[in-house]
């Protein structure tokens, strides 16, 4: 189920870095959507901060349970107690005169939004009529004739471009590692004899310490890299859910053929730089083709020190994609 939070902030990307804070995702998790770039106004005045939607995913299971808990539990009718009998007068009682209760006043404060049980008013009762006290207005500098206002100066903002969050590496045991090994080549290797492939999997020196990187080499590697190594990811996913399934440890896999993930990283980084350029020139935003989270990661990381541009990510996954945006803060700056 998708949710939305709207945030603030003086600029675009510090909304955007304000509702990532308040949800504690990352910008790839999330989908944005400009409400109001806001204005820096004239001498302060007119000034409007930024507004932002971001839209995230969450998952049917949390909803059910919330529904669970706060949906209210109706007391079986077996429960109820019965009605009292009333006790049997001996001598008549004499009635006691209860003073007469004062009608309730309603009050209204913003402090509290939780909602309370009111007891029912009088038929007689006339509810005062509230008076809420509202700030005073702001008031504008008159101009004088023939003098014009003295402009201040504009503080210079620091530039945030958009940083791929660092993963917290956790180290994976030896014995973990070549089990991990061991059931991966056999899935690949087994895979690759169900497609008709020749192919033979082979490992790669370990780089992290919890990732295991597999080489699948061959004749013909084509059908399994597939369009724009849409293939070629299929095969590193489902070889992970393997992985997980099987294991306590977390390993990361990561499956390469015909060095195809170092050439398509140099290919993204190029366009990257190309699509900036245009961005720069002509002062308008460019939208990307889907992406998958690796590849959305490299683009990002390419124009992280790019000036003039800043990167975010839209949509859902798997139509997922990075819009490059001018950096008006940069651009009013130098």
């Amino acid at each position: 189920m998708q949710k939305f939070l709207e945030a603030t902030g003086d600029t675009r990307d510090e909304a955007i870095q304000n509702a990532l804070r308040q949800l504690g995702l990352d910008r790839d998790d999330v989908s944005v959507e400009v409400l109001d770039n806001g204005r820096k106004g004239f001498l302060g005045i007119g000034a409007t901060p930024a507004r932002v939607r971001v839209t995230y995913e969450v998952p049917d299971e949390l909803v059910k349970k919330e529904e669970l808990v706060h949906k209210p539990v109706e007391k079986p009718a077996a429960e109820k107690k019965p009605a009292e009998r009333p006790a049997k007068k001996d001598k008549p009682a004499q009635k006691k005169e209860k003073p007469a209760e004062k009608p309730q006043k309603l009050s209204i404060t913003d402090e509290d939004d939780t909602p309370r049980l009111v007891k029912a008013a009088p038929p007689d009762f006339v509810p005062e009529k509230l008076e809420v006290e509202r700030p005073p207005r702001r008031e504008r500098p008159r101009r004088e004739r023939g003098g014009r206002r003295e402009r201040r100066p504009r503080e210079e903002r620091p530039v945030t471009p958009s940083v791929p969050k660092e993963r917290e590496l956790i180290p994976v045991s030896e014995e973990g590692m070549k089990k991990a090994e061991q059931l991966a080549t056999d899935f690949i290797t087994g895979l690759l004899e169900k497609m008709g492939v020749e192919g033979q999997v082979t490992k790669l020196p370990q780089v992290e310490c919890d990732q295991l990187r597999l080489e699948i080499s061959g004749p013909d590697m084509g059908p399994i890299i597939g369009r724009r190594g849409d293939t070629l990811d299929a095969i590193q996913y489902l070889g992970s859910l393997v992985l997980n399934n099987a294991l306590d440890e977390h390993v990361r896999l990561s499956v390469n053929t015909e060095n195809y993930r170092e050439k398509r990283a140099e290919s993204l980084e190029r366009l990257a730089r190309k699509m900036a350029m245009k961005v720069v020139k002509s002062h308008r935003s460019m939208t990307l083709e889907p992406m998958n989270p690796y590849e959305r990661r490299i683009i990002h990381a390419a124009l992280q020190d790019f000036n003039g541009v800043t990167t975010y990510s839209t949509g859902t996954e798997p139509g997922r994609r990075v819009v490059i945006a001018p950096d008006n803060s940069y651009r009013t700056h130098h």
